[in-house]
């Protein structure tokens, strides 16, 4: 399932960022191949690193990395070459591993790892356009790589800090709001439970199929019945 999930976010990925060109044209085409070099590369660097720390690839590190490159290539699909996508993509899958573990360190709540790979992955992508971007997609500014000197990179981290700063205050406030209009944090035994029962009365799972037995009680279908004792 998280591989299919993974598979149906990479299609829908092509679509908002060769979408964001606003035409069928060759800046929407060079857009397209970047995601999809960069979602391939993301992978194989998240895999690499698991290969070397752990001593073997997983595929819910195989769809980390997909994830983790699309984030990165996407502020920068329409600036970038493919070369430059590759290595956005390679440096994103390979960091973003490492900075899932952050949260053990610094004791933050991130059971997403939207931090480790949303927001590392981002700030990757937005420096690296002062790195790697081409003429040819920006019909103007160039890279570090590409004789534009270190103007571009400048520009690029003044945006990251602008856009973090932004996106950090206006987020904590509206968060102060619904926590003083209704409460933001499960209690302990409501988590225990499950939101979704708790929430909304239901379970998104039937864990009698997948062989976990019956709750105490329970009455199960006769095909249940005849799945649980096998």
């Amino acid at each position: 399932m998280v591989m299919l999930g993974a598979g149906l976010l990479w299609f829908g990925w092509f679509g908002f960022n060769a979408g964001s060109a606003l035409g069928a044209n060759g800046l929407a085409a060079a857009a397209f191949l970047n995601t999809l070099a960069a979602g391939c590369t993301g992978l194989l660097g998240w895999l690499f690193v698991e290969q070397k720390r752990d001593g073997h690839p997983t595929t819910l590190g195989a769809a980390s990395g997909a994830v983790a490159g699309l984030v990165a290539i996407t502020p920068s699909c329409g600036s970038v070459s493919l070369l430059g996508a590759l290595v956005v993509g390679l440096a994103a899958g390979a960091v973003c591993s490492y900075a899932v573990g952050w949260k053990f360190k610094l004791n933050y709540d991130d059971s997403l790892d939207v931090v480790g790979v949303h927001l590392v992955g981002g700030v990757i992508g937005t420096l690296l356009i002062g790195v790697f971007a081409v003429a040819s997609m920006t019909t103007g500014p160039e890279g570090l790589l590409y004789g534009g000197g270190l103007a571009q990179l400048g520009k690029q981290l003044v945006a990251v800090v602008a856009v973090g700063a932004y996106a950090f205050l206006v987020t904590y406030g509206i968060g102060k709001l619904l926590d003083r209009a209704m409460g933001l944090r499960a209690s302990e035994e409501e988590e225990r439970t499950g939101l979704d029962l708790t929430v909304h009365a239901e379970s998104a799972y039937d864990h009698g199929v997948l062989g976990h037995g019956a709750p105490v009680g329970a009455t199960l279908p006769s095909a249940q019945k005849v799945s649980t004792q096998a």
